[in-house]
């Protein structure tokens, strides 16, 4: 009987152990999840110079170009890039008709960190157009 005993406690382990780890890491990525998220908020104002879906066929995402105005005459223009969380967004028929139509236009964004979670390759998503 010690044997079996032996045996069964050796089994325990081998379950404990990494489910263990397993329940650290998703509690380690959920908070890394939640401290990231929304680092940051703010507005950008500036034309619309681009509007593209990107990505491999699994992973397809928004991607806009915004040139930012108030720079100074003769300075090279500064682009922004930034994403947007859902591709059926009211936003991207916004951001297309501005496109377009060459106005000025300011977006309020998110700014995410370290994203794991997102295709996109900018932390800055659009979340607002005023």
């Amino acid at each position: 009987m010690p044997i079996l005993k032996t045996l069964t406690r050796g089994r325990r382990w081998r379950v404990t152990v990494p489910l263990t780890l397993l329940l650290g890491f998703l509690a380690w990525q959920g908070l890394r999840y939640w401290w990231y998220r929304g680092y940051s908020r703010g507005t950008r104002t500036g034309i619309v110079r681009k509007v593209s879906l990107k990505g491999p066929p699994y992973c397809k995402f928004t991607s806009v170009e915004m040139v930012l105005s108030g720079l100074l005459p003769g300075a090279a223009p500064e682009v922004w890039n930034f994403s947007l969380d859902d591709d059926k967004s009211p936003l991207l028929e916004k951001l297309r008709t501005v496109e377009r139509s060459g106005a000025r236009i300011t977006v309020e964004y998110r700014q995410d960190l370290h994203k794991w979670w997102a295709c996109a390759d900018t932390e800055y998503f659009a979340v607002g157009v005023e």
